[in-house]
């Protein structure tokens, strides 16, 4: 669903500048373990917690979005977000975000790089009230 508008921020910054564009960051909200069904209700929980936070936050639900200049992206994940709701747009997140066993993250990020090319990592293990230690468990495995 990205590829469009990061294909056209490659676009307008060699017309703008001149030169190739850098390699694009991807931010990755992270749960990892090796017990795969564990790591899908773990997953479930704190992936879904931000992304309603993000529903608040934002009031994602607001007409605010189509009426400022440069946000009609957004506007455009509202109409989404209104048709399938909370619980969809947490399958829709968990469908994009990294989690699972460690291979299955590594084949995940493969598959990006093969859609995008280069990319820079940034990796997130603690959000949505994930607890420290489950973040911790995230992080060492990921690492390894």
């Amino acid at each position: 669903m990205r590829l469009p508008s990061i294909e056209k921020g490659r676009e307008l910054h060699r017309e703008l500048h001149g030169t190739e564009p850098p390699a694009p960051m991807l931010t990755e909200f992270v749960i990892c373990r090796t017990d795969l069904d564990q790591c899908e209700k773990e997953s479930r929980q704190y992936q879904g917690k931000f992304v309603e936070s993000n529903f608040y936050h934002y009031e994602f639900l607001g007409e605010h979005f189509a009426s400022v200049k440069g946000y009609d992206s957004y506007q455009q994940e509202v109409e989404i977000v209104r048709q399938i709701g909370l619980v969809g747009a947490v399958d829709g997140f968990m469908k994009a975000a990294s989690w699972g066993t460690p291979n299955m993250i590594l084949l995940g990020l493969e598959e990006r790089r093969k859609l995008l090319g280069e990319f820079e990592l940034n990796v997130s293990f603690r959000f949505g009230g994930t607890p420290y230690d489950v973040a911790e468990r995230g992080l060492k495995f990921f690492a390894k």
